[in-house]
Parts: C-alpha cells; structure tokens; sequence
C-alpha cells in the first residue's frame, strides 16, 4: 500500500511508540508531519496555524499522551498540575477541536489518541498522567458523537507497559514482575501497535470508532501468572510482586 497524497499528523514524537509508528507508516508511503517545537498544542490558535496548510492533503491525526509525570498526588507542585493538564487533556482537547472541524469539512478523517491502560487503571506514582488519560478517554467518545456523522472516525488505543520502572511505586504492584504479567511472559516487541494503528487508519476499523480499544498484548486480562496448589487445589497469588 502506497498513500503518497495522504498526511498523518503525529502530535507529539517523545514517546518511543510515537516515533516507531511515524516510521512505520512512512514507510507505508504516508506523509508524517509533525508540529515544530514552537507550537504548543494546548493553544489552538498555534495548532489552527499550523494545520490550515495541511487542509486539502490531510488524512489522519494521531495524538499521543506525553510521557509519564512520576510523583503521587501529595508529592506534586502547582507547576506539575497546570503542566500534565496543558500536555494532557487540554492539549488533547484543542487537537480534537482544530483537526476534526477540518475533517468535518472535508467529510471524513481519522483521529486516533495513542493513549494508555492508565486511562481506567491509575497508577500510584503518576496520578497526574492517569487523570489526563482518564479525561481523554472521554473526550474521544464525546468526539466520535460529535464528528461522526461527518465521516469522521475516532479511535482511543490504551497501550500496555512498554518501560517496566516508569511506573513503580509502594503504592501498586502493577509494574512489578511485568514480563510475566503479559500471557507470552514477555515484554511486547518495539512497535508491537504500528499495525493496529496503520489498521485503525483504513475504512475497514469504522466498526471500532468510538470505542476504547485495549491494545496491551492481554496484560490486563491476564489472571493467571502465579499459580500454586494447596490440598491438590489451585490458587493464584497477585501479591508476588509488592513490595515489601
């Protein structure tokens, strides 16, 4: 497949999965644009400026959550709150409001939030970075009410752990042990989403707009990682891996 006339939008190119997905689609022949380092994405005035160019060739938007904000909530400033908001629900909200008023007009584009499983499972020591993904995961359902008669498809993709020690904390054991909470008792491979993402930028995903899609190679759905009998009976043990 060759999209040589079509432009991807990625928001933001800090994370690793941001970056493995523009050259993965680069590859697939879509134009990657991203926003200079000047444009602040919570201000839409910015982002209205530096999208109107890209109007008549512009296909896709994919917004990822910017990196992990460590810190519990009694731990972090004033300045950590007004941050995490402009990067996270604002800068998301603005995104959505700026491109999908452009696909309204054109009657049809992708808006897809590169997002992260922290949207419905708060971590301890980054409650900041889960509020916002919390929020965010609203917005797209909201958007997907209110683009979608206009053609346009919204997508959430929560990501599961990519970094095993961004997140560790006394307060959960979510990101101990990692490896052996996913069912192939492994990290996911690098890139491990590009498909899905280059797959939610095709007609054939209209099925899933709106919806929360769980991308995490079964990590939240797996029960079964310490298993142990008593009696000839099989319990399973989720406490491994606190600390102590």
């Amino acid at each position: 497949m060759k999209d040589t006339d079509k432009i991807v939008v990625i928001t933001d190119l800090r994370t690793e999965e941001a970056k493995s997905a523009a050259e993965y689609l680069s590859g697939l022949g879509y134009e990657i644009v991203t926003p200079p380092a000047d444009v602040h994405l919570w201000k839409e005035e910015e982002i209205a400026a530096f999208a109107a160019p890209l109007k008549d060739r512009l296909y896709g938007v994919i917004h990822p959550a910017p990196p992990v904000t460590k810190g519990g909530i009694l731990e972090v400033s004033e300045e950590d709150w007004e941050r995490t908001s402009n990067e996270g629900a604002i800068a998301a909200f603005m995104v959505t409001k700026v491109f999908c008023t452009i696909f309204r007009e054109k009657k049809g584009g992708v808006l897809i939030f590169l997002n992260s499983i922290h949207a419905e499972k708060p971590m301890g020591k980054g409650i900041l970075y889960s509020l916002n993904c919390g929020a965010v995961d609203m917005l797209s359902r909201e958007a997907a009410q209110d683009y979608s008669e206009s053609g346009v498809n919204v997508y959430f993709v929560e990501k599961g752990i990519t970094d095993p020690e961004v997140g560790k904390s006394d307060v959960s054991a979510l990101y101990y042990g990692v490896d052996l909470r996913y069912p192939r008792r492994k990290m996911p491979e690098a890139g491990y989403l590009n498909g899905l993402l280059a797959f939610l930028l095709t007609d054939a995903a209209y099925p899933l707009t709106g919806q929360p899609i769980t991308a995490d190679a079964g990590l939240t759905g797996f029960y079964n990682q310490h298993r142990f009998k008593v009696e000839g009976r099989e319990y399973f043990d989720f406490t491994k891996f606190r600390r102590k």
